[in-house]
């Protein structure tokens, strides 16, 4: 132990302050640049009148016991560091208010450990204060989901637009790749030249929602179509949604309430399509729904797809009956597919990509980012800690009333 240490341990022995110095408040990560631009501290009155709401809920929580759910159990999970940086920067004030009781210390050498002592604690405080803020910016008080349906349709601009949403298409699902998450394309109704009309993808994973879910919205695309002899810019839409699927929400289809028709194939392929009656029609007989699938050149392998396709409908009329705000949420992440409704530019003219909600949401390298993985995830970690601090500074001004 240095000089410096045993001195301090006999100061605090002979005065006998109350010490509750804990060596993890050492192990605090380096901000990001996003959280060091926060307009609020630890030190705000009410960061700490929130914070005391976090710590009154974490005990609470931890007083239920055998009553606890899951989610109880992930909140107390969540709170946990928090709470224990929180009760730490309450000692350390604590033992930095004891030293004013020795400011009018004569001894110099006293004097100098007393001002030493100060600096230590000032240094911790600054620690704490800063992990405290980068933990607050970490708390997902969003709703939790195993599972979504990830659509994507093309909007304004005709077949330049189904172009690009297959380009989406692919960006993203390389992206589900890249965060090694199970998923499965439900449904895909391609164009006549290869792009994407509209196509549902099946994500089963817990972080997935949290993830994307302000990915839905307009996403904008400026480039030359390659069929455009003139070299003249195109301005086209395509529309992303998130749709959470409740865990407590499924489609049971019973094969009595099934009317299955098959018929030849439509479009492209060949003798086949004229030969085989591979396309299957399924109708949904109590709600009268009705879907098609001819993707496959095998009967058994479409009517597969069909009933997945049906079994997502019919999730969507479930969800739509049980709360009518979850569709209102992709009618508001999707809005009327309008160029001027975009959230995400991508620019294929001047190699850029555009978040228009976040600041400094410009980044370059399009070809890069349409691989789906480390770019567009820094991107969509932005979205989602400005998000969160949206979220925090509301939470906290909610408390200038007073805490509760």
């Amino acid at each position: 132990m240095s000089v410096f240490y045993r001195q301090i341990s006999r100061l605090l022995t002979e005065r006998r302050f109350r010490y509750c110095f804990h060596p993890r408040i050492h192990s605090f990560r380096a901000l990001s640049q996003t959280v060091a631009e926060q307009s609020f501290s630890a030190d705000d009155e009410n960061v700490q009148k929130y914070l005391e709401g976090l710590r009154r809920e974490f005990y609470n929580l931890k007083t239920m016991g055998a009553g606890l759910q899951p989610s109880d159990l992930r909140r107390i999970r969540q709170l946990s560091e928090v709470v224990s940086a929180f009760e730490q920067r309450m000692c350390v004030l604590q033992n930095m208010s004891s030293l004013k009781d020795m400011e009018n210390e004569k001894d110099a050498d006293m004097k100098e450990l007393i001002k030493e002592e100060k600096e230590v604690y000032q240094n911790l405080l600054t620690n704490l204060n800063k992990g405290i803020m980068k933990q607050l910016l970490g708390l997902d008080n969003s709703e939790s989901y195993s599972s979504l349906f990830f659509e994507i349709t093309a909007g304004v601009g005709g077949q330049e637009a189904m172009l690009f949403a297959g380009d989406l298409l692919e960006m993203y699902t390389n992206y589900f790749d890249y965060k090694g998450w199970n998923y499965e394309v439900i449904h895909a109704d391609s164009s006549e030249i290869g792009g994407l009309r509209h196509a549902t993808v099946l994500i089963e994973d817990e972080n997935a929602y949290q993830t994307l879910v302000h990915e839905g919205g307009v996403h904008r695309v400026q480039r030359v179509p390659a069929t455009e002899k003139s070299g003249r810019i195109h301005t086209s839409t395509v529309t992303v949604a998130i749709i959470p699927r409740p865990d407590d929400v499924d489609a049971v289809i019973n094969e009595k309430d099934l009317r299955i028709e098959t018929k030849r194939a439509s479009g492209a392929g060949g003798q086949h399509v004229n030969t085989t009656d591979s396309a299957v029609r399924i109708v949904h007989i109590p709600t009268g729904t009705v879907v098609e699938c001819q993707t496959d050149r095998s009967q058994v392998k479409n009517r597969e797809i069909a009933l997945k396709k049906l079994q997502t409908k019919l999730i969507e009329q479930k969800l739509q009956a049980q709360e009518d705000s979850k569709i209102a949420t992709r009618k508001a992440q999707v809005g009327s597919s309008n160029r001027n409704e975009k959230i995400r530019t991508y620019n294929f003219i001047q190699d850029r990509i555009t978040d228009h909600r976040i600041k400094g949401g410009t980044l370059h390298n399009l070809k890069g980012f349409l691989e789906g993985g480390e770019p567009l995830d820094t991107l969509i970690n932005q979205l989602v800690i400005a998000n969160r601090k949206a979220n925090l500074l509301q939470m906290i001004n909610s408390t200038s009333g007073g805490a509760s």
